[in-house]
């Protein structure tokens, strides 16, 4: 019996001097980092807002130096009439030999746009926008009186060669003596237009003319007795697209 024992304390002792077996060491796992498959967001750049103002004049103190007069009479237009606008005196004189206020044609399609107070009282009384090449060749559009035909009106006058060519679409001005004026030139097509707010607008008529005009501008004129300001507020182009 005690051989026995001494047998097995032996045997433990030798267990506990080579320790007991080692556990398997474990190799750590590789850090998988996730593929991004987004698509980057485009930067969008913005597309440019077209700016289709060629020139204005808001007649603040002194014309643009780009206007001309034809046939000037400096006592019959002011800027201090009325401070910011424009006044040229309507003579008993054609449009085109006293005070008419021009500039060059602009290139390409355009629109021209004036503010305008302005109450015709007397016969042929005339006051508005103008494109023309000489005396004898050009389209007016503006409000005018007329007794034989609808009285105070918007009129639009093609003249071809020194001869009236094809209707003046008179049309009946509303009650009020402030109106905007719009003259439009797409190709050899003139479309004229009337407003009583500058945002509704309504067309008067059109006249096709290949002439080559030269100038563009303002013009008051043509009474045959007396005489009424025309005052103006501003004048723009706009290019058409």
């Amino acid at each position: 019996m005690k051989t026995w024992i001494l047998v097995m304390t032996l045997f433990t002792f030798v267990l506990s001097a080579c320790g007991a077996p080692a556990e398997p060491t474990l190799e750590p796992s590789p850090q998988i980092f996730p593929t991004d498959t987004s698509v980057p967001t485009a930067t969008i750049i913005p597309t440019p807002t077209i700016d289709p103002l060629i020139f204005r004049d808001d007649f603040k103190g002194a014309l643009d130096s780009e206007w001309v007069w034809e046939n000037e009479n400096n006592k019959m237009w002011s800027l201090e009439s009325n401070p910011g606008w424009l006044e040229i005196t309507t003579g008993s004189r054609a449009v085109f030999l006293r005070n008419l206020l021009k500039r060059s044609l602009p290139e390409g399609d355009f629109d021209l746009e004036t503010k305008m107070i302005f109450e015709p009282l007397e016969n042929y009384q005339i006051a508005g926008l103008i494109v023309f090449y000489n005396a004898n060749n050009y389209i007016l559009f503006g409000r005018a009186f007329a007794e034989h035909v609808v009285g105070d009106g918007f009129y639009m006058d093609y003249f071809k060669s020194g001869q009236m060519a094809g209707d003046n679409f008179a049309t009946p001005a509303p009650g009020t003596d402030t109106i905007y004026l719009r003259l439009r030139k797409t190709g050899e097509l003139y479309t004229s237009f009337y407003s009583e707010d500058g945002l509704d607008w309504i067309e008067v008529g059109q006249h096709t003319s290949d002439m080559q005009a030269k100038f563009i501008g303002l013009a008051a004129g043509q009474s045959k007795k007396g005489s009424a300001p025309a005052q103006f507020d501003y004048f723009l182009i706009n290019q058409v697209y």
